[in-house]
């Protein structure tokens, strides 16, 4: 019996016809090897002869073959594409060659030919004669477009060539927002320098990051007096003492962010010499070696964030002092603070500014703060298991009928609570006795947004989250209204009858979270039968969901579902959908 001979044989054989240009008999053993065993090779050899016979049109089929057998190999697509040019078809070619350059790995070393091929097909396919458009657009409508790029790309843009180097060079208000933020490694002193000249000393807004040159910045502050924005998302360490000279040099400046860690002395010192300040933002402080001697007043402050990472014990952030001196105080943001750290706060609300969003993330307290009359949006996340009684002392006096966004996550809540808080308050003359007289909020807001996570209560599993008067949600006829848009009770003890009982309520309700509760599949289609502008459910983590066809039955009446299943479903294990 004759020895079958293997596809390398075959090859060698085919090359042999090749060279002696006997490209039928070539064509014939290539093909006799494909039969036995398809390899690259033999389709490559086979394509490069059907070439020399002018088949072009076998020889891209060929090459085709190449590309399925391995998709991550280079050789059939610089075959595929060569026999498409000879054809006079560039536009296929230059599919073929980035489709390549989608699935060939960058560290192939064929891998710049591919991209060289590519670009050099795309220019042969360009107008016979490019036009600047830098040199075609007016200046007004270049500088629009210009002015919607990032600027870390409008840095690179001055690379593509001296022409566009000068002309980006040349346009001030290109260069009004030196954003450093997207700087990959340090930035020099020289390309500050040089953009800070550009923009003819009018810088308005700085974001400094992997920039170590302080004195530059120092310098900055005193040239740019059109200087209004400044945020640090990095500084070199310890030296936040030059923070201060920065904020003595720029009068004008109105917005102040720090990211890295700053000591209480130097944001106390920082709103000090910064009166002309709007916005300001700590979001790293250290307050355990000083006490807050907070020197205000701070009239033109409206918005003020506080990050803490460090406290010392039996320090205190002075809250009850600073907040009187910031009269045209709007919004107020503070995290990461223990009881002795955030208290004591103002105790009369004559005190408190005009604050329309007041939000507490992971805080303690031994009392709810007082709260005053312009709140709009209210958010605390409290760091422990405090019991939020309907008769703490602050919860009563604080009237809040624009309250429109509430947020409450951490305590003890009872359904009595919730009802105090939202519809009626006291004097604080009578607070202290047993039975004092309560005044019924008149004209108060209905909510727009609630989300009550992590609550605690034996009335929970008593009454329930919706049904009748007693219930968490149903105390409160400013709850579950029309005004309603988003509801979010995840955590809570939900199920199918609390989902009944809140679709009695006639609610505006678009955004609903019900992640990790009991509800199943009968919850989803309720809702979205029952909530006609309903756009978006977030149910993750509900073990009790039994299958699918609840989510697809609504994805496919255009709802979009949030869901994330750690548990087996029919045959199926669910990660994301």
């Amino acid at each position: 019996m004759a020895r079958q001979m293997s596809p390398e044989e075959y090859q060698e054989l085919g090359k042999r016809y090749y060279k002696l240009k006997d490209y039928e008999k070539g064509i014939n053993v290539l093909t006799q090897g494909i039969e036995v065993a398809p390899t690259l090779g033999l389709y490559d050899h086979r394509a490069a002869t059907y070439e020399k016979l002018k088949d072009f049109n076998a020889a891209v089929k060929d090459g085709r073959e190449m590309i399925k057998l391995d998709k991550k190999e280079v050789k059939g697509y610089l075959r595929t594409a060569s026999v498409l040019e000879k054809m006079e078809k560039p536009e296929i070619a230059l599919g073929i060659y980035k489709y390549g350059m989608k699935n060939v790995s960058i560290h192939d070393k064929n891998f710049k030919l591919l991209q060289q091929l590519h670009d050099k097909i795309t220019r042969q396919l360009s107008p016979p004669i490019a036009m600047d458009p830098f040199t075609v657009l007016p200046v007004e409508l270049a500088e629009m477009v210009l002015a919607y790029m990032p600027f870390r790309n409008m840095v690179n843009c001055m690379r593509v060539s001296k022409g566009w180097k000068d002309y980006l060079a040349k346009r001030p208000k290109l260069w009004l927002h030196l954003d450093l933020s997207g700087a990959r490694k340090p930035v020099s002193r020289s390309f500050v320098g040089n953009a800070v000249r550009r923009s003819q000393n009018r810088l308005t807004r700085a974001t400094i990051c992997r920039f170590e040159h302080m004195d530059v910045l120092v310098n900055i502050a005193k040239a740019c007096k059109e200087l209004v924005e400044l945020e640090f998302i990095t500084f070199p360490y310890k030296m936040s003492s030059t923070l201060i000279d920065i904020v003595q040099c720029a009068p004008g400046l109105r917005k102040f962010i720090v990211h890295p860690v700053i000591t209480t002395n130097t944001a106390r010192h920082i709103l000090r010499y910064g009166r002309s300040l709007e916005h300001v933002g700590f979001m790293g402080v250290d307050w355990t070696h000083y006490i807050t001697l907070w020197q205000g007043p701070f009239e033109a402050l409206h918005t003020l964030s506080i990050h803490m990472v460090k406290y010392g014990p039996g320090l205190s952030m002075g809250l009850d002092f600073l907040l009187p001196q910031t009269p045209n105080l709007q919004y107020l943001a503070l995290s990461n603070l223990p009881g002795d750290v955030m208290m004591p706060w103002p105790d009369e609300i004559s005190q408190l500014p005009p604050m329309e969003t007041l939000v507490l993330k992971r805080v303690q307290f031994d009392r709810f703060p007082l709260l005053p009359p312009t709140l709009r949006r209210l958010e605390v996340d409290y760091d422990g298991s405090y019991r939020l009684g309907p008769y703490e002392r602050n919860i009563m006096r604080s009237r809040v009928p624009k309250l429109t966004h509430l947020k409450l996550g951490g305590f003890e809540l009872r359904a009595k609570t919730l009802e105090s808080f939202l519809d009626s308050w006291t004097d604080e003359e009578y607070v202290m006795m047993q039975s004092p007289t309560m005044h019924p909020l008149t004209e108060a807001t209905p909510l727009e947004s609630l989300s009550v996570r992590g609550v605690l209560g034996t009335e929970l599993a008593q009454y329930g989250l919706f049904k009748g008067r007693e219930s968490l949600f149903g105390c409160s006829p400013r709850v579950l209204t029309p005004a309603l848009l988003s509801l979010d009770i995840s955590t809570l003890p939900c199920n199918d009858d609390e989902i009944e009982h809140l679709l009695t309520y006639k609610t505006g309700i678009q955004s609903i979270d019900i992640s990790c509760t009991k509800i199943t599949g009968a919850s989803i289609k309720m809702l979205v039968d029952g909530l006609p502008s309903l756009k978006t459910i977030k149910a993750e983590d509900c073990p009790n969901i039994g299958g699918l066809d609840a989510i697809h039955y609504a994805e496919r009446r255009g709802i979009s579902v949030s869901w994330k299943m750690g548990k087996q479903i029919g045959k199926q294990r669910v990660n994301y959908g």
